[in-house]
């Protein structure tokens, strides 16, 4: 049994309930609609384009995206994920543990030893 598998099954937690809980936490609401028209907006002119989001005061947008169901098998089974979605499984599996009153998760304790999926590379032009 995976350590993902092993931990859901210590706290009694359903993947259901984490696929769920996660379109809840990562849905888009005005103030990540605000954000992703301000990082528009700064592309677009001329004069802040050189500038860091953070030197603006321009904060990240939340994705959208929550996790699928597919992406909480493959965590089950201890495949290679994306560093963004083992994000989204540990923020949904907190939002649970501390409901429940426990204290907070890590990566490791999730995850083990189980290797990033690496995407393409790029091509060098």
């Amino acid at each position: 049994m995976g350590t993902f598998k092993q931990f859901l099954s210590d706290q009694k937690l359903e993947p259901k309930t984490l696929v769920r809980l996660s379109s809840q936490l990562e849905a888009r609401a005005e103030e990540d609609r605000k954000l992703a028209k301000q990082r528009s907006d700064k592309r677009r002119d001329k004069e802040k384009q050189g500038k860091p989001y953070a030197e603006l005061g321009i904060g990240k947008p939340k994705s959208g995206r929550g996790v699928s169901v597919q992406q909480v098998n493959a965590a089950l089974e201890d495949q290679p994920l994306p560093p963004k979605v083992r994000g989204k499984l540990v923020r949904a599996v907190n939002a649970v543990l501390s409901k429940k009153g426990g204290p907070p998760a890590d990566f490791k304790s999730l995850f083990g030893e189980v290797p990033v999926r690496k995407g393409a590379a790029a091509k060098a032009s």
